[in-house]
């Protein structure tokens, strides 16, 4: 390079500067860096030439240090993983590390820190905003405000490019500086420093908060002239040209913050704005033509104006900000009156037409408070109907699992009666409050609504559906649904569905079982030659002859629908096995298995697991030793294998057996056991009969473990399951143990009246109220679950 007295051509080069030792020798009074890499003066690391004398000579060593580190800051590039805020500290030594010098140094001494150059301040606070460095750019920020950072000129460059951190998004700064920021600038008459993206985010910032901050306000007081001004610089054009015109983004934030103006009680300023948009054309005139209904109750201008930017929101097809300007409108009144209901109808329309995934929660929120709304709104059936479907669209369960016990709530229902979702979403619907949420009383209302509403299935989705009503416990409703599609054209989807079959008959073998011990083992309070007993038990006689016949059936039906065995498919064999096995007719499930072995067909594992099944019910000790035998020859058997054995030997009381084969199972590496096989091993291990206190409280603290760490849709979270654990709990005399698992597993699951819950919230209430007596258990913490529990106890 060549210097000149007067001229200094500068060479750019790509190397990083490093840390250097700066000595004193200067050329014409720029401070000079020797390096072993390569002689670079260190103005080339400034975004000006900075004179650094005067600063060097009156620092300690390590101060020298850490102000040529932080002269590296035009050098400086992100690392290739951005860094969180919250890491600066911890970045790596490896220079050029201008950053973490610079808070060393700050820590140190905070008047040096301020007193650095202003190129080298300016470029601190740019980058760090523009990567979110909120530690440096908090420092900086504290020390302009406090006066320590001194001079007009160094203060307004500084604060001007700490206020493009507003760009970032979160925003670095917090809103009290931000607005200490903006004063500053005010005094200076510097509002005009800052660009109009700036101002943009700024404003956009106010926008998006969704909560009231009070900052907010006195913000926009400051901004809005400069807002405005450049919004009359953006007018929409006209005539042909107007067709494929889409507004700026500030256009977009202005609607927003009208709104927003609105809620700060800023009338004046928000009908200013307001006026700007109309005279730009950006409010359209169609906007003004539709009239509402005005509220009677005062507050005609914040209507108007709302009502207005919402038609003019969907004009532009703004239709998420037209949703967010109707709800936040709805959750500032304490009722809703005809004029906002209608509008808030329309725009809830459009918008679950356009409902992305994030602004989806806003409809769900807005068409359940339309409908729990104790005023004359009547949200129309195919409203109801198109958010089902977008749900099913957008894959959101839980949603429409709100809007569907919103509405099926008896105070709703007194006044409008809701319709079903229709179609595939119906199906969904099921599926989602059977497998994912495990609802049990919702899906058992759903069910029983589809038969008396007489709604009809999808062909292709009836078998599934029924399907779904059987394997979770609603025997009726299945009963009901497959003797109505079982008839008919489209008969086959539903006798020919080997998976309905065989859920079918697992529900109605379990009612056959219970129905025959209770005919051969009669309670002891009942005299067995009294006629109300006589009566009794030929009703379950009937009963049971009913339930055989039915089984039949169903069985029958499918095996004729398949035609001749030996045209019958593998799978649908294999399923015939395991239904007849299952009604304990063992012989002729192997009959069908024997079928597959004359047609020369080689038994997979899914065969031999009905094979051990049916082994299993009546010996677990033989299935185990043919599971052996299958080691033995190199058979690997799989965790549903493992599972069906270990439940058969949980219900044969073979504990031992049962910790045998889990054992053995991990060996095998079959580490994961199905949810079934967890959910019995739980049942066993806390209702295990004379089993001593300590180690029921040790299996009930690993229930409660597997339980919050599980699936919250596998079949662990059931009221079945909770029911095991309440009752192993108030054994325990451990209450909030027992309410723990009510909470989880039985408040939201099942019908709040029924005669089960209502029971086990009684018996808790009255563990509570026992143990705050005697101070076992705060009293606050008592009045909570109590509270939760709706139960009224003294704790006194």
């Amino acid at each position: 390079m060549l210097l000149c007295r007067r001229l200094l051509l500068r060479v750019h080069t790509p190397i990083r500067v490093y840390a250097q030792q700066l000595f004193g020798s200067q050329i014409h009074g720029k401070a000079v860096s020797h390096s072993r890499l390569a002689n670079v003066t260190v103005h080339n690391a400034l975004p000006e030439a900075v004179d650094l004398a005067p600063m060097l000579r009156r620092l300690s060593r390590v101060e020298k240090e850490l102000l040529e580190r932080v002269a590296c800051i035009s050098t400086w590039l992100p690392p290739q993983v951005p860094k969180k805020s919250a890491q600066v500290e911890k970045m790596v030594e490896a220079l050029p590390d201008p950053f973490a010098a610079y808070a060393e140094l700050r820590a140190q001494d905070r008047t040096l820190a301020a007193s650095l150059p202003l190129p080298i301040l300016v470029a601190l606070s740019e980058k760090a905003t523009k990567y979110g460095l909120s530690t440096i750019v908090d420092g900086i920020a504290t020390d302009l405000l406090d006066g320590i950072i001194t001079t007009s000129d160094r203060q307004l460059r500084v604060a001007t490019a700490l206020l493009s951190a507003t760009r970032h998004d979160p925003p670095v700064l917090d809103k009290q500086k931000i607005y200490s920021l903006l004063i500053l600038l005010r005094q200076f008459h510097a509002l005009s420093e800052l660009s109009s993206a700036n101002i943009s985010a700024l404003v956009k910032c106010i926008v998006d908060n969704p909560g009231i901050d009070p900052y907010d306000a006195k913000t926009t007081d400051i901004l809005l002239p400069i807002f405005l001004q450049s919004l009359t610089n953006q007018s929409a054009p006209k005539g042909a040209r107007s067709m494929s015109y889409r507004p700026p983004g500030d256009v977009f934030i202005a609607f927003g913050l009208i709104h927003k103006l609105i809620i700060f009680d800023r009338d004046r300023h928000a009908l200013r704005l307001f006026q700007t948009l109309t005279e730009t054309c950006h409010i359209p005139v169609e906007a003004f033509t539709e009239v509402y209904h005005t509220s009677a109750k005062g507050n005609n201008f914040a209507f108007v104006v709302r009502s207005t930017l919402v038609r003019a929101c969907l004009h532009w097809g703004w239709y998420h900000r037209a949703l967010d300007i109707v709800v936040t409108a709805i959750r500032t009144q304490v009722s809703v009156d005809i004029a906002l209901a209608e509008l808030a109808l329309s725009t809830l329309h459009l918008a679950l037409h356009n409902a992305s995934t994030n602004h989806f929660k806003h409809c769900t929120w807005l068409i359940c408070h339309l409908i729990n709304s104790a005023g004359s709104v009547i949200v129309p059936d195919s409203m109801v109907r198109l958010f089902y479907d977008k749900a099913m669209h957008l894959q959101d369960g839980p949603s429409a699992e709100v809007l569907y016990k919103d509405t099926q709530s008896p105070r709703v229902i007194r006044r409008m009666k809701y319709p079903l979702p229709r179609g595939y979403s119906l199906t969904w619907l099921m599926n989602h409050l059977t497998i994912t949420s495990r609802n049990v009383h919702l899906a058992r209302t759903l069910a029983k609504q589809v038969i008396d509403e007489m709604e009809p299935l999808p062909v292709q989705d009836r078998a599934h559906f029924i399907a779904l009503t059987a394997s979770h416990g609603f025997s009726s409703s299945a009963r009901t649904l497959w003797e109505r599609y079982s008839v008919g054209k489209d008969r086959e989807a539903i006798l020919g569905n080997a998976s309905l079959m065989l859920r079918m008959v697992s529900i109605f073998s379990k009612l056959i079982y219970r129905t025959k011990a209770e005919i051969e083992e009669p309670t002891s309070s009942q005299d067995e030659a009294s006629p109300s007993t006589t009566s009794t038990l030929g009703e379950r006689q009937k009963l049971l002859e009913h339930l055989l016949q039915f089984v039949e059936l169903v069985v029958g039906a499918f095996r004729m629908s398949k035609g001749s065995l030996e045209e019958t498919s593998h799978y649908d064999l294999s399923t015939l096995a395991r239904a007849y096995i299952t009604l304990g007719r063992v012989s002729e499930g192997l009959d069908m298995l024997k079928v597959l072995l004359e047609r020369y067909e080689i038994p997979d594992l899914y065969d031999i697991n009905i094979a051990l099944s049916a082994m299993a019910e009546l010996h677990p000790k033989k299935a185990v030793g043919i599971l052996k035998k299958m080691v033995d020859r190199g058979i690997r058997p799989d965790a549903v294998t493992f599972g069906t054995i270990i439940h058969h030997a949980i219900l044969h009381g073979e504990m031992r057996l049962a910790g045998y084969l889990i054992g053995r199972a991990k060996e095998l590496g079959c580490e994961e056991l199905s949810a079934k096989t967890t959910a019995s091993l739980i049942r066993a291990s806390v209702n295990a009969d004379g089993a001593p206190k300590s180690i029921l409280k040790e299996n009930l603290q690993r229930a409660w473990e597997i339980i919050q760490s599980g699936d919250v849709s596998s079949v662990v979270h059931t009221p079945n399951t909770g029911k095991y654990c309440i009752f192993a709990s108030l054994r325990l005399d451990d209450p909030v143990m027992a309410f723990k698992f009510w909470e989880t597993l039985v408040k939201e699951k099942t019908e709040w009246g029924d005669r089960k819950q209502v029971f086990q919230r009684r018996l808790i209430a009255d563990m509570i109220q026992r143990h705050c007596q005697e101070g076992a258990l705060s009293q606050s913490r008592g009045r909570q679950m109590l509270a939760q529990l709706r139960e009224r106890r003294v704790l006194l």
